[in-house]
């Protein structure tokens, strides 16, 4: 008894010895900084090459190829035809790319400037102004197919709230969702939904502006605007350079809004890449053809992202 004892203890302390140096040599291997930074990124890393680089990657494959969703295989490489082929297309050439670049175009330098007007009015002391901050976030939280009917019901021929106060007003009922008026209407919907982003990391910016430099400002008789523009605006900056490419990019590939609303329509007075290729891909079967239209503006807006990355090293 005492033997076989004596032999769990020893077993029990070769196991430990085996633990502890593990455990140090862990320990050491996490000692260096390098070997961590490594470790801590690697998650994230494995998260995008399997969520956006390997997606991407398929898609540029597939845009060159003739993929359709009923054949088994991954279709067959025509290199740009599907590129040329919506090149050729009326539709896309003046509705698809005109809309898409009025959309963003229009909605972004709108978003930013009430953004910055909320972010400066939200800056200011007043009562149950934390409130008022979680509040303005609503749209920008809310899901956009619960916030989408809302729209529809506002801006519906017959029944909209909208037309009721412009009839009892004296003036005609309008068609917001009729092909003059669609693509400004569902502009206005993107508008009302991304301002609070803006709003919320312009205050954020604003809270690092360094008051000393604006009280400086004021003895020396700068009014309002030239601290505004002088000392706010270039301190800002970088954070109003990297929220407006990513709202770029966003609206740009704006699709649930203008889905839920008019799927496109009427007339395709509505149609953007998002919408388009959506169309394309999945309910005319044309994977290839579908992947080919959402990376027609990925040039152009590889583009606006190095000139604004180029911009922030710049001014570092």
């Amino acid at each position: 008894m005492q033997e076989s004892n004596a032999a769990l203890d020893m077993i029990n302390s070769v196991k430990q010895k085996r633990n502890d140096n593990f455990l140090s040599r862990l320990r050491a291997w996490f000692d260096d900084e390098k070997r961590l930074g490594y470790a801590m990124v690697a998650p994230a890393l494995l998260l995008l090459i399997l969520l956006v680089a390997y997606p991407f990657i398929l898609s540029i494959w597939l845009s060159f190829t003739n993929t359709e969703i009923a054949r088994a295989d991954t279709g067959v490489f025509i290199g740009l035809e599907n590129y040329f082929k919506l090149w050729g297309r009326t539709v896309f050439r003046e509705k698809v790319i005109w809309n898409t670049i009025l959309y963003t175009a229009g909605a972004v330098p709108i978003k930013l400037g009430l953004g910055m007007i909320m972010a400066l009015l939200l800056n200011r002391p007043f009562p149950l102004r934390s409130l008022v901050r979680g509040l303005i976030l609503i749209p920008w939280v809310l899901p956009t197919s619960l916030s989408m009917l809302v729209f529809l019901w506002l801006f519906e021929p017959t029944l909209s709230v909208l037309n009721y106060m412009l009839e009892n007003g004296g003036f005609e009922a309008v068609q917001w969702l009729g092909p003059k008026n669609a693509i400004y209407s569902v502009m206005a919907v993107n508008i009302w939904r991304g301002t609070p982003f803006f709003a919320v990391v312009l205050l954020a910016a604003l809270q690092g502006v360094p008051q000393d430099q604006l009280e400086a400002a004021e003895i020396d008789g700068a009014n309002v605007f030239q601290r505004f523009f002088n000392i706010t605006i270039p301190t800002i900056m970088p954070v109003i350079v990297v929220s407006t490419l990513f709202s770029i990019v966003r609206t740009f590939a704006e699709m649930e809004i203008v889905w839920v609303l008019t799927k496109g329509g009427p007339f395709n007075s509505t149609h953007m890449i998002g919408t388009y290729a959506y169309q394309q891909a999945i309910q005319n079967s044309g994977i290839g053809e579908g992947a080919a239209i959402s990376l027609f503006f990925f040039p152009i807006l590889a583009l606006i992202v190095f000139f604004q990355l180029w911009y922030l090293q710049r001014n570092d």
